[in-house]
């Protein structure tokens, strides 16, 4: 809002004034300046360092496209009183005006980080914020983590060795305008102390919370008592990290590709084994993190595992289950029991099922058998006598003889 205010501020100024507007802008964000003192009858002509953008003719609703408006037809969007540009960057900075006098001089601002915006500690970085067209330009710095004043006003800030103090939101602050950096600062993760009980195994935890800016490229563990843990070292190859080395029958490596996990696993533990322990991670800038963890061994039940983390360790303790019967643990014997019986259940189900169908079906036929089939002479059940009767009634009389006919018939005048 503040910088919406302040651009506002600047045009209504040279709107009065005249003068060439200086405007400050973030690169990636929109900017739309005006064309003072222009009527709606009025043909208008955009131009960026004196490079025709766009001419609008009003009496014919045209517009004469320059070369800059080509190859950037979703960057401008001009009309007769205004050209917003979309998109900003450091090469749209300059001078843009129109054909009835008014003037803009822009400068996008960008913020970044070098090399990036996540580095790990005791690196280096390098906070810009470039004024393109005005390297003179002071900005000034707020820091976390309260937006404490940095006493640099220059445009690039170094800052050498990186500390967790130096992690979060950097502000740097121009003409009004305001841009936030965030700078993440990472450090190798562990446990300070683990305890684990005799004859168990444990693994000793040293990883990155996230993927640096800098690249990984060596690294190792280390400890006096144990050389065992230095027999694998960490390096890159065709930018895959992978331990370089092989487990031994005390210490386990993490086999396949590395992203930001560096831990080892000891087996079956001795009270020889405790003291401390040194995880060393190299980047591609030469700079190291080192983490340290020290192991104390205490008495227990044999085949107790503890896999410790950043917030605590973790004991897993082997139950009777975990015992070994014929060479396979006990609980995969129960598992394979209990299976059995679910199938050998569901294929009694399936058999009662079956049979239970089979005397249903015997029964329906049965029952269909002790029916009566219906008879050729059961299909009329009629009286034969009624029958008869109506069939007597219906007989046509037999025709009479001609000679036999009336003879009373009056015999025909002569």
């Amino acid at each position: 809002m503040s910088t919406f205010k302040n651009i506002l501020l600047f045009l209504v100024l040279h709107i009065f004034f005249g003068e060439c507007a200086v405007l400050y802008q973030k690169a990636g964000a929109d900017l739309t300046i005006h064309c003072n003192g222009v009527s709606s009858k009025d043909d208008v002509e955009w131009k960026f360092k004196d490079t025709r953008i766009v001419k609008i003719i009003v009496s014919s609703g045209s517009k004469l496209r320059g070369a800059l408006y080509q190859q950037g037809s979703n960057k401008y969007y001009p009309d007769t009183k205004t050209l917003r540009i979309t998109r900003l960057e450091p090469s749209d900075s300059g001078r843009y005006s129109c054909s009835h006098g008014s003037e803009y001089n822009v400068h996008v601002v960008s913020a970044f980080v070098k090399p990036g915006t996540v580095l790990p500690q005791s690196s280096d970085a390098e906070l810009h914020c470039n004024v393109e067209g005005d390297t003179t330009a002071e900005v000034q710095w707020m820091r976390p983590p309260n937006a404490e004043l940095y006493n640099v006003r220059k445009q690039k800030v170094d800052l050498k060795s990186l500390t967790l103090h130096d992690d979060g939101q950097w502000t740097c602050q121009v003409k009004g305008l305001q841009i936030n950096i965030t700078l993440t600062v990472v450090g190798l993760q562990t446990k300070e102390a683990i305890e684990v009980p005799q004859g168990g195994d444990v693994v000793l935890p040293c990883s990155l919370p996230q993927i640096t800016s800098r690249r990984v490229v060596g690294g190792k563990w280390e400890a006096d008592h144990l050389p065992e843990v230095s027999s694998a070292t960490l390096y890159n190859a065709d930018k895959t990290l992978q331990w370089k080395g092989r487990n031994t029958s005390r210490v386990i490596f993490t086999s396949g590709q590395l992203s930001i996990n560096y831990d080892i696993k000891i087996i079956k533990v001795q009270p020889s084994d405790a003291g401390r322990f040194v995880c060393t991670v190299e980047f591609d800038d030469g700079k190291k993190l080192t983490a340290s963890t020290t192991l104390t061994v205490v008495p227990g039940t044999s085949g107790n595992n503890v896999v410790a983390s950043v917030n605590g360790p973790t004991t897993k303790r082997k139950g009777p289950w975990t015992k070994n019967v014929l060479g396979v643990q006990l609980w995969i014997w129960i598992a394979v029991g209990a299976s059995s019986v679910v199938l050998i259940g569901v294929i009694v189900a399936i058999v009662l099922v079956q049979r239970r169908n089979k005397r249903m079906k015997k029964r329906v036929r049965h029952l269909r058998s002790m029916r009566q089939p219906l008879t050729a002479k059961d299909y009329c059940q009629c009286d034969r006598s009624e029958r008869g009767e109506e069939l007597v009634k219906q007989v046509r009389p037999v025709p009479v003889p001609r000679h036999q006919r009336n003879t009373n018939r009056t015999k025909p005048y002569n």
